[in-house]
């Protein structure tokens, strides 16, 4: 058939095929590309270690990355297309606040960076940065980025370093023990609010711990438990003293161990309970750190982390005031009889003196110097001789009142300081001299010695000793210590010039 429409017309109509191929071609092109950048965009996103999320003008979601899905245990599926207010696993009020914080971005455009407290998809609320930044597409496109950083370890970190600089800082200023290890225990429980934790102290011999520490736990519990024997068939606290090991119990009602003591927790509702021996640098157990749940639970890295370093910081504290009163003791008490020393006596005399320049009573000092206690040191040598300064330091604190000072001068020489003997002269003279009697009686019973025989072998022998003792009364009206202590030391020799094994008082001196 002859070609009706001409030869324009045919080669028109291939040219017009042809270009509709090269566009459909284009477009295919183009198409291909987008999704090659949506592909490209998406993989970025999912690299991304951060949970982010992509929203439209209208605050409805349009995309996300891997991260996010994983954080929150939702598929992208479920939730592009949608708005906030869909998600059901977020609480009412948390979708109406994020919602309404959406919109207000997105109408005002800009950007906003907070720290808020987030639930993830495991339970577990976290503290993060959220970021949101508004952009735009042209033609009235656009939307919001959010990025979400979870910055709960640095907090955790932060918080830590707090807790540790705060108990530090009450070390640097000296605050007693006690206080020290209840802010321990309190900064743990702030720092994890569902522990409950209580610190026990394990006695000079190394048999039990006591003296508990706690905060929260129920007082019938602490009350019940009393003191801890330290074992390997105690409670847990007790065996991690015995063994210096950490002790995990998930749930108490199930631990032979608590078997005596079950119901008292149960009772005060705790389930789970850790124990951490509180060791000294030497290794030695100074006591426990107890950590305890209401649910059955055991220690993640974190926990036993945070638990571990509460340990030595209670150590530190511990082995602190355990140095300051060996200080202290080797300040002001003699090494022999551990009876106050020469140091201890002058304050103590300074203070009675000046207690009484403001109540007017009296006071009285006693200056003790045994007779016959060279011809011991002579005979025995002086481990034997020790021994009987040791043991007339308690005669002497077993015949006078609890309020009264017995020290130690040196060698063979006490003091004895009496206060609050009342404002008049004679009545005070009066018990003075008896507690002075008391003193002379208590140091006349004959002493019961060990010695090494020739032989080498342990026996027991009798030594009779006295005392020659100097009193001197004083209201601290006028003396000073030094003339106190001149003048009891005039009243002894004058004793000793009597025939010994007698008392003398300052005032009958001539």
């Amino acid at each position: 058939m002859d070609n009706i429409y001409g030869d324009g017309v045919s080669h028109e109509l291939l040219g017009n095929a042809a270009s509709i191929k090269q566009l459909l071609e284009s477009l295919a092109q183009s198409e291909r590309e987008l999704k090659n950048q949506v592909t490209l965009f998406s993989a970025f996103l999912d690299a991304l270690p951060n949970p982010i999320f992509v929203k439209d003008n209208n605050a409805v979601f349009i995309a996300c990355n891997a991260a996010y899905e994983k954080a929150f245990g939702i598929a992208r599926e479920e939730f592009v297309g949608k708005t906030v207010m869909d998600l059901d696993y977020l609480p009412e009020l948390s979708r109406h606040t994020f919602q309404k914080a959406d919109l207000e971005l997105l109408r005002e455009r800009g950007e906003t960076r907070e720290e808020i407290e987030l639930a993830f998809g495991d339970g577990c609320v976290r503290t993060v940065l959220y970021q949101r930044k508004t952009f735009e597409l042209g033609d009235g496109q656009g939307g919001m980025l959010g990025l979400i950083v979870d910055i709960s370890q640095r907090k955790r970190a932060e918080k830590l370093e707090s807790f540790r600089s705060s108990i530090l800082e009450m070390l640097a200023g000296g605050e007693e023990l006690r206080p020290i290890l209840m802010a321990i225990v309190q900064g743990v429980e702030t720092l994890c609010p569902d522990m409950m934790c209580s610190i026990l102290l394990a006695d000079d011999e190394g048999q039990y711990l006591g003296n508990r520490v706690a905060t929260s736990l129920p007082e019938s519990y602490t009350r019940a438990l009393g003191r801890v024997a330290i074992g390997h068939n105690s409670r847990p606290c007790g065996i991690a003293a015995c063994t210096g090991q950490r002790v995990i119990v998930e749930n108490i009602a199930s631990h032979p161990n608590w078997a005596g003591a079950c119901s008292v927790a149960i009772g005060a509702g705790l389930v789970s309970c850790w124990s951490q021996p509180i060791k000294a640098g030497s290794g030695d157990i100074l006591g426990t750190f107890a950590i305890y749940h209401r649910r059955s639970a055991i220690p993640i890295d974190t926990e036993i982390e945070l638990i571990e370093h509460t340990a030595r910081l209670a150590s530190i504290a511990i082995e602190k005031t355990r140095a300051e009163h060996t200080i202290r003791e080797l300040a002001y008490y003699d090494a022999l009889t551990a009876l106050p020393n020469r140091r201890m006596l002058n304050e103590h005399l300074l203070e009675t003196l000046a207690a009484g320049q403001n109540t007017g009573e009296y006071g009285a000092l006693m200056l003790l110097d045994l007779d016959n206690f060279k011809p011991l040191n002579d005979q025995y040598g002086h481990m034997v001789g020790d021994q009987l300064l040791v043991e007339v330091a308690r005669r002497l604190s077993r015949s006078v009142r609890h309020t009264d000072l017995v020290a130690r001068l040196g060698g063979d020489e006490f003091v004895v300081v009496l206060d609050s003997l009342g404002g008049c002269a004679e009545a005070a003279e009066l018990v003075t001299l008896e507690i002075a009697e008391a003193v002379r009686k208590s140091v006349v019973e004959p002493f019961r010695l060990v010695v090494d025989s020739d032989q080498g072998e342990l026996e027991w022998v009798s030594h009779t000793c006295s005392a020659s003792i100097g009193v001197t009364l004083f209201s601290g009206v006028q003396e000073c210590k030094s003339e106190v202590l001149r003048q009891a030391d005039q009243a002894m020799y004058q004793a000793k010039k009597s025939g010994r094994n007698s008392i003398c008082l300052f005032e009958s001196v001539e």
